[in-house]
């Protein structure tokens, strides 16, 4: 009789996710001033030689993180839908009621827009923007929000 081993189902909990950037003031001020997140800590990661600001909003905590004098590689600015042939996370995914708003507020913080309120499925629609060092963020919304 083979005996599994134990799992960790009940053990763990989303603490945040960690996204690595260039300019961490920068990216920290876009956060804030574009999707309405608030620092919630700052600090240091000795072991790695990083420095790195905890946000809060949309109900997540986003670390956003950087390596002082680290030799950066850019994000992969495959468009869609050539974006899923690179592994890896590819989107951070937020929900809005009213794309229709949320998409004119992106677009007057000349947010760089991949597609706007887009119909992706048979209730929802998305639009699709970049961050300022090429990450996707992806918001969806209701179709019937017009």
């Amino acid at each position: 009789m083979q005996i599994s081993p134990p799992s960790l189902d009940g053990q763990l909990r989303l603490s945040n996710l960690a996204l690595a950037v260039a300019d961490l003031p920068k990216m920290v001020n876009w956060y804030q001033s574009v999707l309405g997140f608030k620092v919630d800590t700052e600090g240091e990661f000795p072991i790695v030689g990083a420095r790195y600001a905890v946000l809060e909003g949309a109900g997540l905590r986003i670390e956003l993180i950087t390596r002082t004098g680290a030799n950066f590689r850019p994000v992969d600015r495959s468009p869609p839908p050539f974006h899923l042939s690179q592994l890896g996370w590819k989107a951070l995914v937020l929900h809005s009621e009213d794309l229709k708003t949320t998409t004119a507020v992106l677009r007057a913080h000349d947010v760089e827009i991949c597609w706007a309120e887009e119909k992706t499925t048979e209730h929802l629609k998305s639009t699709l923007i970049r961050d300022p060092e090429g990450n996707f963020i992806n918001i969806f919304g209701p179709l019937q929000d017009d």
